[in-house]
């Protein structure tokens, strides 16, 4: 009777556990929301904005934890707004983070903030910031060569649209906005 008992006792002290219970709850540990963070960054990466969104909703501890997810909240805000939203605060984030210690090093802030200043209407500083990454080499994924796309006519248009398509998980996200027409004639 003792030996099934001991048994299980031993095969539970065996498996490891992610979290640690506490007063009937779990507390996540630090590798927790790195994971949820990473999860979150994919998330953007493919496209799903809402889900990425619920992944980060959580305030994070650490405040390295806390202001990557601040940037991918920002991030989230740019590309997927909503009606309310106002992209200034928007520009304004990711111009303080690419002024940074961290942003002279990491060009993505870069290119959010060129997203950022298209998004705002201001392309002639947009296209001053993707013309020099892309210059230097330096573009860091599909999105930015999309924004570059956007702004660009004829030849380099089709340059960054095939290198959008390169850098992308999802290919139909390479895709630009159609024109508006007028259908008004002339009387």
């Amino acid at each position: 009777m003792l030996r099934p008992l001991a048994i299980a006792v031993a095969m539970m002290a065996a498996v490891p556990s992610t979290a640690w219970p506490c007063d009937n709850a779990v507390e996540l540990t630090r590798d927790d929301y790195v994971r949820m963070v990473i999860r979150a960054e994919k998330l953007i990466e493919a496209g799903d904005y809402r889900r990425a969104e619920r992944q980060i909703a959580a305030r994070f501890g650490d405040a390295k934890l806390e202001r990557r997810a601040k940037d991918l909240r920002a991030l989230i805000r740019l590309r997927a707004p909503k009606p309310k939203d106002d992209l200034k605060t928007v520009v304004e984030h990711f111009k303080q983070r690419s002024e940074s210690d961290d942003g002279k090093t990491d060009v993505r802030f870069r290119a959010w903030l060129a997203e950022a200043y298209l998004a705002t209407g201001n392309e002639a500083s947009a296209r001053e910031i993707l013309v020099d990454l892309h210059k230097r080499d330096l573009m860091p994924d599909g999105y930015a060569y999309l924004a570059l796309a956007k702004l660009s006519t004829g030849e380099q248009r089709a340059l960054a649209l095939t290198a959008c398509e390169t850098r992308m998980k999802v290919k139909a996200m390479c895709t630009l906005p159609a024109k508006k027409v007028s259908l008004q004639t002339k009387s």
